[in-house]
C-alpha cells in the first residue's frame, strides 16, 4: 500500500521563501540540490568516527604562508 500526496506551490512562494534563508541555510540548500550534500555528508561521518585526521590550518597552509 502507499500513500500519495499532491503539494500545490506557487513558484513565487518558493523563491520569496529561498530569498529569506540565510546564508548559511542557503549553502546548505545548493549542496543538497546539487548532490554534493552526500559526499559531506559521508565525509563528516568518517571525520566523526576519526577514521580520518583532518588538517590543521597551519598543516594546510604551511607553504604558502612562508
Amino acid at each position: 500500500m502507499s500513500v500519495g500526496v499532491t503539494v500545490e506551490l506557487k513558484v513565487e512562494e518558493l523563491a520569496n521563501s529561498i530569498k529569506k534563508l540565510n546564508k548559511t541555510d542557503k549553502e546548505v540548500l545548493l549542496l543538497l540540490l546539487s548532490g554534493e550534500g552526500r559526499e559531506i555528508a559521508k565525509r563528516l561521518k568518517e571525520i566523526k568516527s576519526k577514521k580520518v585526521k583532518t588538517l590543521s590550518r597551519e598543516e594546510v597552509f604551511r607553504d604558502v604562508l612562508q
